[in-house]
């Protein structure tokens, strides 16, 4: 009797034993991220889907309790930032910086999955490219992330692990490759840097002014004269030309080196004077010297995206020339656009109403209109966009017939100008963002 006794405790026993190894199993089940990784041009591309019981600790949930698909949904950004800074892509030993592009909630027979897709842009074409994958492996050693790869039309298949943790891309350019990225670089940099834009437009405003004459009266109309006008901007355009183009190629060459924040600063405070001279002096004259001088500081701004970025060591000449070549472009390009409505804000000086005009106030939309999907082209908020590229000139076209040219946009744009330039001085020379960096 005794003997069948313990038979049986010895049968529950095992039987305890064996659900307890099944629940512990399960509990410590290794977690499981499948990838779809793309790479072309300038961008790295990954899909992830992620198991919802994998997340709690993106979201700041304790592990015992499971995220729900409304949290998931609120803190989408939450959680692409929190992979963004496990999964990283470097270009060059540049690291491209991610932007999630796609966010969706996907139904599983143990719950749901986050699916997102995260775009690494890089700011050269990819070549010696390497994705580091953190992912969980401090939660789980035995992590796996499951990669279906497609890199320049191949395709493979690799498994992150937590000894195997980065994957390397070769994909040797020509010249003309980086002829072609550097000349794209140069526009870009125009486009997307708020001091260049602002000094440019801090004199296009007198040129503007320059290409009209008379009193702003109703009963004077002004006279046209747009050599005058043409000539000023033809002048300092070739200043500023010849001026940065010498001091970007022998700083990115290494001859010269000057403090980032001094070059920072000293732009900054390139624009506060100009703005101020618009301000006290309607006609300034040594404009052209005076730009050529700035524009020395200037290059060496543009030379400190080439450091950052690096030059290849094949076509490095011909690639430096595209770049500078590109900024060129961008220049000219702002040039065309904001010239033509400067100087019809400036033929609006003369107190017409707005509605005597209807040509010119159709050219100026499509101008600005145009000017705007440039800018959002390059990465620009649209609603930051909109409001101060399309909205402050519309203001200036029902302002400036009442208040005058020299009011509102000599005057009252250059104003605005200066006190940006002074925050951007501040910012730059103590070296501590103000606005949380929302000033650029």
């Amino acid at each position: 009797m005794l003997l069948r006794r313990c038979h049986w405790l010895t049968v529950l026993l095992g039987l305890w034993v064996w659900l307890s190894g099944l629940s512990v199993a399960a509990a410590h089940q290794s977690s499981v991220v499948y990838t779809d990784v793309q790479l072309s041009g300038r961008a790295v591309e990954v899909t992830f889907q992620l198991a919802s019981a994998d997340l709690y600790e993106a979201v700041s949930l304790p592990q015992s309790r499971p995220l729900t698909r409304e949290e998931a949904l609120t803190n989408r950004e939450r959680i692409a930032a929190y992979v963004g800074q496990r999964v990283q892509v470097k270009n060059h030993d540049v690291l491209c910086p991610p932007e999630l592009q796609s966010f969706e909630l996907a139904d599983k027979s143990d719950g749901f999955a986050v699916v997102q897709t995260l775009r690494y842009q890089c700011p050269r074409s990819l070549e010696s490219t390497v994705l580091t994958y953190n992912l969980f492996f401090d939660l789980d050693p035995r992590h796996q992330g499951l990669a279906h790869i497609r890199a320049f039309d191949r395709e493979s298949e690799h498994v992150f692990r937590d000894s195997s943790r980065t994957l390397q891309f070769d994909h040797p350019l020509t010249v003309l490759d980086n002829v072609r990225d550097y000349l794209a670089l140069g526009i870009e940099h125009i486009f997307t840097g708020y001091d260049h834009l602002a000094f440019l437009l801090g004199l296009l405003i007198i040129a503007a002014a320059l290409a009209t004459s008379g009193k702003e009266t109703q009963s004077t109309p002004q006279r046209l004269l747009p050599s005058v006008g043409l000539r000023y901007v033809v002048r300092i355009v070739t200043a500023f030309t010849l001026a940065h183009s010498v001091t970007l190629i022998v700083s990115a060459l290494g001859w010269v080196s000057l403090p980032s924040r001094l070059v920072e600063s000293a732009i900054a405070a390139s624009i506060a004077y100009v703005a101020l001279e618009n301000i006290v002096r309607p006609a300034p004259t040594h404009r052209f010297l005076l730009t050529f001088a700035f524009g020395l500081i200037h290059g060496f701004g543009f030379a400190s995206v080439l450091r950052e970025i690096g030059l290849p060591s094949q076509g490095l000449l011909w690639s430096l020339l595209a770049f500078n070549l590109g900024v060129e472009l961008g220049q000219l390009l702002v040039v065309t656009l904001a010239f033509p409505v400067l100087h019809l804000l400036a033929l609006r000086g003369n107190r017409q109403p707005l509605r005597g005009r209807p040509l010119e106030t159709l050219l100026v939309l499509v101008l600005l209109s145009l000017c705007a999907l440039l800018l959002c082209r390059f990465g620009l908020p649209w609603p930051n966009v909109c409001v101060v590229v399309i909205g402050g000139p519309l203001a200036l076209l029902w302002l400036v017939p009442r208040w005058g040219y020299a009011r509102c946009v000599r005057v009252g744009c250059s104003a605005v100008m200066l006190l940006f330039a002074l925050l951007w001085l501040v910012e730059r020379a103590s070296g501590r963002s103000v606005f949380g960096g929302a000033l650029g």
